[in-house]
Order: C-alpha cells, then sequence, then structure tokens
C-alpha cells in the first residue's frame, strides 16, 4: 500500500515540495528548437485496423483443388505448407506456386505424374521428399533458401529437362551429373567457386547459367551440345583455352562483369558465336576476328579501350548488328566532338548497324492511333 502506482512518479515529501517554489525555473531553449527532433512535424498515426483476416492461406481449403486440376498455378497466395494435393492426386501434371512462404517441400506422395514443379521465391531450405516424381522434366526452387542439392543425387529424374537453382546458398554443383537428359542448369547467384570436371557428363547440355558467383576459373569439360553460357559477375582474370576446345559450337557467351584481358587467339574458334558479352572487363584491343561469320551482337563497353582506331576492326564482322563501345575511354564522354568522332568511326567500320549503344539507329517509329486520345480531358485546378 506504500508503494505508488505503476504509472504515477512517487511524491516528494512535504519538506522537499516547500522548498520547490525556491529553484529558479529553467531557461527557455534556444530558437530554433532544442534539436532536429523538435522541429519534426508531429504525425498522428490513424487508428489501428483490426485485421481478422488468417496470416497465411491454404491450399485444398482457400485455393480449391480437385481432380479436374490437371495444373495449380497460384502466384504470391500466402500459402505456407504444401497439402491436400492428394485430391488431385495422379493427375496434377504442373504445380506452380510462385511467391508465396512455402517452407518445405513435402506431401506430394500421390501426385506420380508430376512433370513441371515450380516452387520460385519461397522458404525452402532443402531439397527432399521428391525423388518419388519420376515424371519430372521441369524443376524450378530458384530464389529460395537452399544450401545444397547433393540431395538430387538420389533421386532418378530420367526425363528432367531444365533445372533452375539460382538465387539460392549452393556452395558446390554437385548430384545433378546422372541426369543426362538435362538441357539447361541455372545456377546463378549463388556461392560457387568453381566449375566440376564431373560437367562432362551432361552431353546434352546446352545452356549453363552461373552468372554472379565466386568462379575463379573458366576452365569446362567437353560439352559438345553447350550453346549458351553464362559467367557474367563472377572473378574471372585469364582465359582458358579448355574453354574454346571443349565448348566449340558456343552461339551465346557472357562473360561481362569481370577482369579479364584481351581476347586469346583461340577465341576464332567460337565460329558459331551470335551475341558475346564482354562488357565490363580489362580489355584494351578490339581484336578483328573474320571467323566470327555469325556475329550479330557484341557488347565492349566499360572497358579499357583508348584508341579509336580500334574500332576500325569492327569491320571484320560481317554480321555485326548491335555494338556497345560506351565509356570506353576513346568514347569522350561529355565531350560532343569526341562523341560524334567516335559514332562516325564506328558506322564506317560497321555501317549496317541496326544499334550503337543504347540508340537504335535508322529506324522509325509508328504511331497507329484512331484519334481517340484527342478527347481525353487533362486535370484542370479550381
Amino acid at each position: 500500500a506504500g508503494y505508488p502506482a505503476a504509472d504515477q512518479a512517487p511524491r516528494a515529501p512535504e519538506s522537499e515540495a516547500m522548498e520547490v517554489d525556491d529553484v529558479p525555473p529553467p531557461p527557455p531553449p534556444p530558437p530554433g528548437g532544442r534539436g532536429p527532433s523538435e522541429r519534426r512535424a508531429k504525425v498522428t498515426l490513424p487508428p489501428h485496423e483490426a485485421d481478422d483476416g488468417p496470416t497465411y492461406w491454404r491450399l485444398g481449403i482457400d485455393y480449391p483443388v480437385g481432380p479436374q486440376d490437371h495444373e495449380v498455378h497460384i502466384q504470391c497466395g500466402r500459402i505456407k505448407k504444401l497439402e491436400n494435393l492428394e485430391a488431385v492426386g495422379p493427375n496434377l501434371k504442373t504445380l506452380t506456386l510462385v511467391a508465396s512462404c512455402i517452407e518445405r517441400v513435402e506431401n506430394l506422395e500421390s501426385n506420380v505424374n508430376l512433370e513441371h514443379l515450380e516452387l520460385y521465391q519461397n522458404l525452402v531450405k532443402k531439397i527432399e521428399n521428391i525423388g518419388h516424381l519420376s515424371k519430372l522434366t521441369n524443376l524450378d526452387l530458384s530464389f529460395n533458401k537452399i544450401r545444397s542439392c547433393d540431395s538430387l543425387g538420389a533421386c532418378q529424374f530420367e526425363q528432367l529437362e531444365r533445372l533452375y537453382l539460382s538465387s539460392n546458398k549452393i556452395s558446390d554443383i554437385e548430384g545433378v551429373f546422372h541426369f543426362r537428359n538435362v538441357k539447361l542448369l541455372e545456377f546463378g547467384s549463388n556461392r560457387i567457386r568453381c566449375i566440376p570436371p564431373d560437367m562432362g557428363q551432361l552431353t546434352k547440355l546446352e545452356q549453363l547459367w552461373l552468372g554472379k558467383n565466386k568462379i575463379v576459373s573458366m576452365a569446362l569439360p567437353p560439352l559438345p551440345a553447350l550453346r549458351h553460357l553464362s559467367l557474367q559477375s563472377n572473378r574471372l582474370e585469364a582465359w582458358d583455352t579448355s574453354l574454346f576446345e571443349n565448348a566449340p559450337g558456343l552461339t551465346h557467351a557472357y562473360f561481362g562483369h569481370n577482369n579479364l584481358p584481351n581476347l586469346p587467339d583461340e577465341f576464332t574458334k567460337l565460329t558459331n558465336l551470335v551475341e558475346l558479352d564482354l562488357a565490363k572487363n580489362a580489355i584494351t584491343l578490339v581484336r578483328p576476328m573474320p571467323q566470327l561469320t555469325k556475329l550479330q551482337d557484341l557488347w565492349m563497353n566499360d572497358n579499357q579501350v583508348s584508341d579509336l582506331a580500334e574500332a576500325r576492326h569492327l569491320a571484320s564482322f560481317p554480321a555485326l548488328r548491335t555494338v556497345y563501345l560506351e565509356r570506353n575511354p576513346m568514347h569522350g564522354l561529355g565531350n560532343a566532338e569526341s562523341e560524334a568522332r567516335y559514332k562516325e568511326a564506328i558506322l564506317q567500320a560497321a555501317p549496317d548497324l541496326v544499334q550503337l549503344d543504347a540508340v537504335r539507329l535508322n529506324s522509325e517509329i509508328k504511331v497507329v492511333t484512331d484519334g481517340e486520345e484527342k478527347k481525353v480531358m487533362g486535370i484542370r485546378k479550381r
């Protein structure tokens, strides 16, 4: 009973209270207030609105499924758990749950005919409980929290063609080399440091996406079917000639945002190249390569090419249609005369260009309209 309430300050004894009048008042605050926080406008928040809705929605309850559903496709569904799919059973061929809250791959035992499983952008930490899905052709577990794909080694996916595991926390490519029919592997935005030699077992692999990792060597095992290779934004500082020997069929090669030097002589072996990304490296020369008769797109912006005379070597690419060379020292960015000479030199060497840097050349935009836009009234101030 002798203690003050929790929301009340204790009272001073009467003897002390008598002396309060003798204390001089505090000085007034300085002009402008007592600090930034005092000078800020006071914001009054609106009253909180009660939300009686669920935190998560349930598959099979809030999102009904039945035997007639061969495909289930839900995006941003606030689904936390895979459940109730036995209602569809073996009829389910495609399951796509994108940008939800799924934490575990489970409860798919009855969906034995599933061909397409896409759990892109969820909260999955482990690849599990899918070994029985022998008819899978497409598996997408990108943008999750997976640290290892070793468990795929126990999955006999003989028909798997496309495997997406980008934007996870994977350190090693493993457990995938027995998928002999796989055509596409995507491991971009992980923590991978090397390309394993066992990759050579994937003789039908056509696309390999490894951008934004920590790879220091581009050494490749023989991949005769490989057409698309991305090694952008890694830690490459040297060319490895095994790449040109073991992937001679490349049509699209992306090496941008590394620290690679000038192209070696062996680069001319990639005679099927259509698109080549060399942006933001340490390249100082435009190497003439007349052997690359199919090359249409060449990206070499943000390098160290200082001599404008290097532009003449673009004439060695007869099929060239798009060139990016901006922000090299020879560009003279910000100097109108230098930029004009830059453009003139490139177009003199490659007169059939359709695009130079981000600018379309010799193209017209045709606007098709019925004139109705003229009837739209603007906003008038009162």
